[in-house]
């Protein structure tokens, strides 16, 4: 006799079900309320998006890491990482889904995800987390593309568990087509994983926010900044740069741009990347020490600047920039930097 596949939001409760789910709530909502309210938002949702995406690809057995969908989407060959495969999705797919993240009207998770008409009685008193793990499970069997690993950050917010959409919560659980059976073990292994995954994504959205008093800090206390202000409001969005493409962005000649880049490596708001290559890559810091390209310094990190009175003339023009790039990347209708140069 063929055993019923087990309803994920209908679960035999245990404890470790029970902390798992507690955990994952808690790490959520950290996350979601500190996005909802940062100044850093747009950039990292920017990033949060290629993270959830690579996962999203290997629930779809493509061998990747998070890694190359940041030198891909930064249009720079990052040293000692493979070409990504060509075969796997179609390429528009991350641009495409990209632009529905743009959409601030949340929408009832019924239009999201397909899902049976027919739900309990109890369907509502159910947790919210776990009846957005079955209605990406109906999905996944439903539809064997990407879709359904990459509608779960709208399910979130469609039941509520989230106020903003976070790019970085998708899943990508192959046992939820090959294995449904196993009811109890992809709740915990889908739980864990999205409370990882927001407890990393709240670490760089506040490395994100250092970033940003960093760079006011430097510019305020730097005796000409030039275009400081702007290669940082750039590398927000692009955390991968290379020389050749500020000079195009930013209609410098190569020779400046080098020179800007190496003042900004310097003043620590970049960290070079480039190992053996012809050619000179640098990225973001804490992106580069996420990524095993700069050894974690030793000690207590450095505080970002307390004293934001002195600083907020500089805060307020870089935010200015950075919002600028976000409507210059939205009338192009897409979120990758790469795209379209930006002058």
């Amino acid at each position: 006799m063929t055993r019923a596949i087990p309803d994920l939001s209908k679960p035999v409760w245990t404890s470790k079900l029970v902390a798992a789910l507690e955990r994952a709530a808690a790490a959520i909502g950290r996350l979601d309320a500190r996005v909802c309210v940062s100044p850093v938002a747009a950039p990292w949702a920017i990033r949060a998006s290629w993270t959830g995406y690579a996962t999203a690809l290997r629930g779809q057995s493509v061998e990747i890491d998070e890694i190359d969908i940041f030198g891909q989407e930064c249009a720079i060959k990052l040293p000692g990482r493979p070409l990504i495969p060509t075969h796997t999705e179609d390429p528009a797919a991350l641009h495409e889904w990209q632009a529905r993240l743009r959409q601030r009207e949340p929408h009832y998770w019924r239009d999201i995800a397909t899902m049976p008409t027919a739900v309990g009685e109890d369907w509502n008193r159910r947790p919210a987390l776990l009846r957005t793990l079955e209605v990406t499970a109906h999905h996944a069997r439903a539809d064997a593309t990407i879709a359904p690993w990459l509608t779960f950050p709208a399910l979130l917010r469609s039941m509520a568990v989230t106020r903003a959409t976070l790019p970085c919560l998708t899943v990508g659980d192959k046992a939820m087509r090959l294995a449904p059976r196993e009811g109890e073990a992809i709740i915990l292994r889908n739980l864990r994983g999205l409370a990882d995954r927001a407890d990393e994504a709240l670490d760089r959205l506040q490395a994100l926010e250092d970033h940003r008093l960093r760079t006011a800090e430097a510019i305020r206390a730097a005796h000409r900044p030039g275009r400081l202000l702007e290669l940082a409001a750039l590398v927000q969005f692009a955390p991968v740069v290379s020389p050749r493409q500020i000079a195009q962005r930013l209609n410098m000649t190569l020779s400046g741009a080098g020179k800007l880049l190496a003042r900004a490596a310097d003043l620590g708001l970049l960290a070079e990347v480039s190992g053996r290559m012809a050619w000179r890559a640098y990225m973001a810091p804490d992106i580069a020490i996420a990524f095993g390209y700069v050894t974690r310094p030793v000690g207590r990190p450095r505080a970002a600047p307390r004293q934001l009175t002195e600083l907020e003339p500089t805060l307020t023009a870089f935010d200015r920039e950075m919002v600028a790039l976000d409507l210059v990347l939205e009338k192009f209708g897409v979120i990758s930097p790469a795209e379209e140069p930006i002058s």
